[in-house]
């Protein structure tokens, strides 16, 4: 795997963090716009786990974007 993808979950991590913050969101009320669990998000923001696809569109549409404008935002 190449290194610039073992970074993808911190990347995305940050950039769901950030922009969370930005919309001033806790990461409760973006869990609960994304019905995901808060621990989940938590655990997605510190790169600990990596979002499904699914995931990622559910993030997406909690902060008001569009799943491929999320991953365009991390870098890919």
């Amino acid at each position: 795997m190449p290194s610039d993808l073992r970074k993808l979950p911190h990347a995305f991590g940050q950039t769901v963090r950030q922009l969370r913050l930005a919309a001033g969101l806790s990461q409760i009320a973006l869990a609960e716009k994304a019905d995901l669990n808060f621990n989940y998000v938590g655990n997605i923001e510190r790169g600990e786990k990596l979002a499904s696809i699914e995931t990622v569109v559910r993030l997406a549409r909690g902060l008001g974007l569009s799943g491929g404008e999320l991953l365009r935002r991390a870098g890919y």
